[in-house]
C-alpha cells in the first residue's frame, strides 16, 4: 500500500513539541503560538518551536502565563532583533532553566534537544566546523519569517481564534522484523546499544524523542531516528497514525542524506531492490 503523506499540520507540528514530561507552563506556550500562527499557517507555516521559546521567555520574564502575553509584546521583542539575535538565545536559555525545560550543568532538561536544534550554527556541507562558520542557527532565520507573520496580525481576531489542539503525540511502534536505516549507500538496521540485537522490538515516539526498544527490553537512542522521519515511514507504510500501532516486515526510515519526506522505499534502484 503507498501512502499518500498529508501536508505538515499545525497540530502535528505541536505534537513534535510536546513530550509526556513537559511542563504545563511549556505546553501553554506552545497552545499560545500554535493560536498565533492558525491564521495564516495554511498559507505560510511559522517556526512554532521558536515562538513557543519566545513567549515561554516573556512569560518567565513578566510573570505571566503564556496565553496572557498581550500580542503587542510579541511583536515588540520580534522587531527588536536584528541581525544576530544573541540576547534573545542568552534571555531563552536563562527563562527555559528557570521553567524547568532546560537543563543547568549536567542536570538535562526534557527539551534540550528541541532548543539545540534551534540554535546551534550548522555545518556548511563538506566543511568540518572550526575551519568555516557554517550555517547561522535556524532560530535567527525563524525570528524573521516570525517577525513578518506576527507582525500584521489584530489582537481582536487572535481573540476569536480558536487554540488548536495537537494530534497524538506519544506512539509505540511494533515492528515485526527490523527497523532500517536507509543511507546513500546502504540500509543498516538499527541495533541495540547494550545486546546487539535488531530483530522485532519497538519504536517509542514521545514528542520530539524517538528510541528503539529490542526484543530484550533494552532501550537506545539512535541519533538518525528522527521523529518526523519516523512518521514519514508509517505513512508510506500506510499505517495510521495510533497510540498503539505494529508494522508488518521491516520500517524503512530515511537518513538525514535526505529529505524528510522522501519515500524510504524508493530512494533509488539500490534501494528499492533491497526493501523490494
Amino acid at each position: 500500500m503507498t501512502g499518500v503523506l498529508p501536508s505538515r499540520t499545525l497540530p502535528d507540528e505541536m505534537a513534535y513539541l510536546l513530550p509526556t514530561t513537559a511542563p504545563d507552563v511549556w505546553r501553554a506556550a506552545v497552545a499560545r503560538a500554535a493560536q498565533l500562527l492558525a491564521p495564516t499557517w495554511d498559507e505560510r507555516p511559522g517556526n512554532i518551536g521558536a515562538l513557543s521559546f519566545i513567549l515561554l521567555t516573556l512569560s518567565v520574564e513578566r510573570e505571566l502565563p503564556p496565553q496572557s502575553i498581550p500580542l503587542a509584546a510579541t511583536v515588540e521583542n520580534l522587531r527588536a532583533q536584528r541581525g544576530e539575535p544573541e540576547e534573545l538565545s542568552r534571555r531563552i536559555e536563562a527563562a527555559g532553566v528557570t521553567a524547568g525545560v532546560l537543563g543547568a550543568g549536567d542536570s538535562p532538561g526534557p527539551l534540550d534537544t528541541l532548543w539545540r536544534d534551534l540554535s546551534t550554527w550548522l555545518e556548511a556541507p563538506g566543511e568540518p566546523m572550526g575551519d568555516v562558520p557554517g550555517h547561522p542557527p535556524v532560530l535567527w532565520a525563524a525570528v524573521r519569517g516570525l517577525r513578518d507573520v506576527i507582525s500584521p496580525l489584530d489582537e481582536a481576531v487572535i481573540r476569536q481564534t480558536p487554540v488548536p489542539l495537537p494530534s497524538l503525540g506519544a506512539l509505540t511502534i511494533l515492528v515485526g522484523r527490523y527497523v532500517q536505516i536507509v543511507t546513500a549507500s546502504a540500509i543498516r538496521p538499527v541495533k541495540c546499544d547494550t545486546c546487539a540485537g535488531c530483530e522485532g522490538g519497538v519504536l517509542r515516539v514521545d514528542g520530539p524523542a524517538v528510541t528503539f526498544v529490542c526484543a530484550e527490553g533494552h532501550t537506545t537512542a539512535h541519533h538518525q531516528l528522527e521523529v518526523r522521519r519516523v512518521r514519514n515511514a508509517l505513512a508510506y507504510a500506510g499505517v495510521p497514525i495510533g497510540a498503539a500501532v505494529a508494522v508488518e516486515g521491516n520500517l524503512p526510515v530515511t537518513s538525514s542524506a535526505y529529505c524528510e519526506r522522501s519515500d524510504p522505499r524508493r530512494l533509488s534502484r539500490f534501494t528499492a531492490g533491497m526493501l523490494a
